[in-house]
């Protein structure tokens, strides 16, 4: 090789080796990115849009549960003992913002001034549970659309139909919540089944979306369920109702498996009520001790996710059921590593926003 030969390999190696390192810093800027947000999906998995399912309470609210607790301590067992200390809307903003939560629905739980032989003096319990509304609806109302507020009955209570109309199309107020198990609903009970049917008329009459608790502690079959659907959930139309829960009480029971499988039953033949009916899935999971203490475990959680599945993710929604459980952002993250969905699921799951919300109430 002559030394003009020599000079012209060199500069092509020259010029090779200058393409190579341009390219490696091009793919170098292109895959970065990418590769950084894929850890990053790994290391932060996605946060729920709106938390479907939170409370809070007024300074009475908390007196009487304080006296409830002391009465029975035991119906307190399985909670976090943050709903002992008062939490405020600022707590649950800061708490909605450290998960990367968007919106939440403020569920009143004004019915625990109307429980079953509790209300000593209706006319006064009638005023705190007006009050206790009137605190949910003034919180949404103050978050200026962060928050959005249902307000509570008993649907049994005398004063039912009346709170019902007083609230319908009041600034501030975007749905009903009922806790059948706190108003001691009985399926076997013609005369609460009548009722309970009203109220759910009243409420498609009146625009008012329902999220409903169905389960106390004590027994609701798939039989209830059943029963449920075809003389209560049938009265609402096309009213968007929201069952609390996955259709349970707290965990993946066998008992809220039933209660899923028979709502996805008649989900799947169209019955009335059902057009527009969603599940969220506050305290489906549960920490360990209360898991295993209510009958729920990771064979239960994966029946569960099966069944979402058949169902169609679609149809649930996230929420936290906070402060009843602790802090939102651990328990959402406990919720991603024991719920049997892939990452996929999980976000479709996150973007999934219940159909009141998308009406823009």
């Amino acid at each position: 090789m002559n030394d003009i030969e020599r000079r012209d390999s060199g500069a092509a190696r020259g010029r090779t080796i200058k393409f190579l390192g341009t390219l490696g810093s091009a793919l170098l800027a292109v895959t970065a990115p990418l590769c950084a947000a894929a850890s990053e999906s790994v290391l932060a998995p996605a946060a729920p849009l709106v938390d479907h399912h939170i409370h809070l309470g007024s300074d009475e609210l908390a007196r009487q549960m304080d006296e409830m607790k002391k009465a029975d301590p035991d119906s307190f067992e399985h909670l976090s003992e943050d709903i002992f200390k008062k939490p405020t809307p600022a707590d649950a903003i800061r708490n909605l913002d450290e998960a990367g939560v968007k919106r939440a629905v403020l569920l009143s739980t004004a019915y625990w001034f109307m429980l079953p032989g509790q209300a000593a003096d209706p006319a006064e319990a009638a005023r705190k549970m007006r009050t206790e509304n009137r605190f949910n609806v003034e919180t949404a109302l103050a978050s200026k659309g962060r928050i959005i507020a249902f307000v509570a009955i008993n649907p049994f209570a005398p004063n039912a139909r009346e709170e019902l109309r007083y609230w319908k199309g009041k600034p501030g107020v975007s749905g009903l919540k009922l806790h059948l198990g706190a108003a001691g609903f009985s399926a076997d009970s013609p005369k609460q089944v009548a009722q309970l049917g009203e109220i759910f008329t009243l409420a498609r009459k009146a625009k008012l979306p329902i999220v409903a608790h169905l389960r106390g502690g004590g027994s609701f079959t798939k039989a209830d369920v059943n029963l449920f659907i075809d003389k209560v959930l049938s009265k609402a139309g096309d009213l968007p109702v929201q069952i609390a829960h996955g259709g349970g009480y707290a965990g993946a029971d066998p008992a809220t498996i039933d209660s899923l499988e028979a709502f996805g039953a008649a989900i799947a033949r169209k019955a009335p009520g059902t057009r527009n009916l969603i599940f969220d899935i506050s305290g489906v999971v549960l920490p360990e001790a209360a898991a295993t203490a209510l009958g729920s475990s990771d064979v239960q959680l994966a029946l569960f996710a099966a069944d979402m599945r058949r169902i169609g993710l679609d149809r649930f929604v996230i929420g936290s059921d906070w402060p009843a459980i602790g802090p939102i952002a651990p328990y959402f993250e406990l919720m991603r590593r024991k719920l049997a969905l892939t990452d996929a699921e999980w976000t479709m799951l996150c973007n999934n926003v219940a159909p009141y919300l998308k009406r823009g109430r």
